[in-house]
């Protein structure tokens, strides 16, 4: 159960809040109590599991996927709705980040570098197999791309911390190894 109201969770705070009517703010954050609401009803749940509930995916999740302050709650990262992303929790960049894609999509990769199609941010790993995995959603076969974020972060380029996840707006071929 936890699993799919994660799940549901992604979907609500980063694509479709306005089909439950939930109000995010310019930087992503829902009144927690609200999102209670939804998923108690939802899924069947009295108002108290369903923030307990809420609370430990919150706080277990594995890739840090969600933020809960202040009696409000937000998605961290890959939203396809209009929020303010451009925020990071740490300032240290690894040097080199990795991106798992599908083979099907490298020969654009190669000539336009990795844009962020669906969603406002390109997502980054900080490992190989966190992109193997990442990569494995598109193709059972992924490519792994090594990313150069320090020579990205020296000519410019701004890439932020979010959870386990890297993102950054754009990045052009010239930093990507295939």
């Amino acid at each position: 159960m936890e699993r799919k109201i994660s799940k549901f969770l992604s979907g609500l705070l980063r694509h479709f809040p306005q089909s439950f009517g939930i109000e995010l703010n310019s930087y992503g954050w829902a009144n927690f109590e609200r999102v209670v609401e939804i998923v108690a009803k939802r899924y069947g749940m009295d108002k108290e599991d369903a923030k307990r509930t809420i609370e430990k995916i919150v706080k277990e999740d594995p890739k840090g996927r969600f933020e809960l302050k202040n009696g409000k709650i937000r998605a961290k990262y890959g939203h396809s709705v209009d929020v303010e992303i451009k925020w990071s929790e740490s300032k240290e960049i690894p040097p080199i980040l990795y991106h798992g894609t599908s083979r099907k999509a490298i020969n654009s990769i190669v000539k336009e570098g990795l844009l962020p199609m669906k969603r406002k941010e390109v997502h980054l790993s900080k490992s190989f197999v966190e992109a193997l995995e990442v990569g494995r959603r598109y193709d059972n076969k992924p490519v792994v791309l090594k990313i150069d974020a320090k020579k990205m972060i020296e000519d410019g380029y701004e890439i932020r911390k979010k959870g386990k996840v890297y993102t950054t707006d754009y990045v052009p071929p010239k930093y990507i190894k295939f």
